[in-house]
């Protein structure tokens, strides 16, 4: 087990941690750490100020004198002077490799303010070369509030020569310009694509500059792709931040392989000190083709070692809420675009979807399904229901990923099909709270925690 030793001497709202306590007998311990604040999780001796480490686990835990009592005067001996330790902190939702290429490479602004944000990008276009893509993001809708024009006119305006996409705060939705429309090939006459919307001006049928879930997902995949080397060194950015937060073990939430391309090499180089659980894309418009995501499956153990896990799988099954892209059983409230019967678009349809789950279950791969609406939770389970019933009730713990929006009805389900409701509430930056009741009403329950742990989730 990892444990971290904290100078400020806080401690995490969320640990994941299991001290392993040895019997009557251990391997040599290489390490006594003393004269320290261990938090152990553990309601019998929560605290000590003394453990004892050998190959990796915790032998002895206690006092000082109880420690060096148990393992003699061996050992070697490290005083933290009075630091906190404590279980590092597994993270079940992350994407490190993301955050990393925003962070370290691409263009951002962390403002709601529209000429603070174009003021940003206009220094940013300043350094491209002629045609080059501007790529960056982390906008709001609130962004484009009191505006007349269509959000591509606002970016033709600065950016009439570069392409623009802009992914917003969610990272499912992006803002582009008319250069990128063209280079799409996205036109008045071009479809929606599954799971995704194509904003439009409703009185013109004309292509606003939004595209919403897959159809920023579909486009953003073909937008060129950073070097790995540049990938590389963002992803060991964003693991610092990781590792400085005290997360010693993390799921990424959505790996293609491109982003495994990176992990890889940055273990090579010996720069991954944290343990990293992938989830691999699985007919996912973030992949470049689907016999892509079928090989990295396949080939999946050959990506395996000591600090990489690849026996998870990651589907998409709606959008979110906010831009009425999650799969609702009852309408959301009306709006302009949407009207007033719209209950959200599925990403695969519900017999694909259940098929999918129970050849990947049959593999031993942990799902994942993006579920965020009420109704893509019920066909997730219905899924993995039907994955129980076809290969047998010892399979890996699967995941509803979200789970925003469950109605009571599915809440006991949970439990009766060992399905963890892997919930992350929503802390987005720069507004940290979501009005719910603008687009769903009063009525429907949000993020049903207390409702699943009774129900023994």
């Amino acid at each position: 087990m990892t444990m971290r030793a904290n100078g400020k001497g806080d401690c995490p709202l969320y640990l994941i941690a299991l001290l392993a306590f040895a019997g009557a007998a251990w391997a040599e311990p290489t390490t006594v750490y003393t004269h320290a604040r261990i938090y152990t999780v553990d309601e019998r001796q929560p605290w000590a100020e003394a453990m004892a480490v050998a190959d990796g686990r915790i032998v002895a835990i206690g006092s000082a004198a109880e420690v060096t009592a148990q393992i003699g005067e061996q050992a070697t001996v490290i005083d933290l002077g009075g630091r906190m330790v404590m279980p590092g902190i597994h993270d079940t939702h992350v994407h490190p490799p993301d955050a990393g290429i925003g962070q370290t490479i691409e263009c951002r602004f962390r403002t709601d303010q529209l000429a603070e944000a174009l003021a940003t990008l206009r220094g940013c276009l300043a350094k491209l070369e002629p045609g080059q893509w501007l790529l960056g993001g982390q906008w709001n809708e609130g962004l484009f509030a009191g505006s007349k024009r269509m959000p591509k006119e606002i970016l033709d305006e600065i950016a009439p020569d570069h392409p623009v996409f802009l992914m917003d705060w969610t990272v499912h939705n992006a803002w582009v310009n008319s250069a990128a429309l063209r280079f799409f090939g996205i036109d008045k006459a071009t479809p929606d694509p599954v799971g995704g919307v194509i904003a439009r001006n409703p009185a013109t049928g004309e292509a606003t500059g939004i595209l919403l879930d897959n159809a920023a997902y579909v486009n953003r995949r073909r937008l060129p792709e950073y070097p790995l080397e540049q990938r590389v060194q963002a992803l060991r950015w964003a693991l610092d931040q990781v590792a400085a937060h005290g997360i010693t073990t993390f799921r990424d939430a959505i790996v293609t392989t491109s982003t495994m391309a990176a992990y890889q090499e940055l273990h090579r180089r010996g720069g991954l000190a944290l343990r990293a659980n992938t989830s691999l894309t699985w007919k996912s418009a973030w992949a470049s083709s689907h016999d892509e995501e079928l090989a990295l499956i396949e080939a999946r153990q050959k990506f395996a070692n000591d600090r990489i896990n690849t026996d998870f799988a990651k589907i998409m099954l709606d959008g979110i809420p906010p831009t009425y892209t999650a799969a609702m059983l009852e309408p959301y409230l009306p709006n302009a675009t949407f009207g007033d019967q719209w209950t959200g678009k599925l990403m695969l349809e519900p017999d694909v979807l259940r098929d999918d789950v129970i050849r990947l279950d049959a593999k031993g791969l942990t799902v994942k399904i993006h579920a965020t609406g009420d109704r893509s939770a019920r066909v997730a389970l219905d899924a993995f229901e039907a994955a129980r019933r076809s290969n047998g009730e010892g399979g890996p713990i699967h995941e509803v990923s979200h789970a925003e929006l469950i109605h009571p009805d599915d809440v006991p389900r949970f439990a009766k099909l060992r399905v963890a409701a892997e919930m992350c509430p929503i802390l987005w930056y720069p507004i940290p709270g979501l009005d719910w009741a603008a687009w769903l009403g009063p009525e429907r329950k949000v993020w049903a925690v207390r409702d699943l742990v009774e129900s023994g989730a």
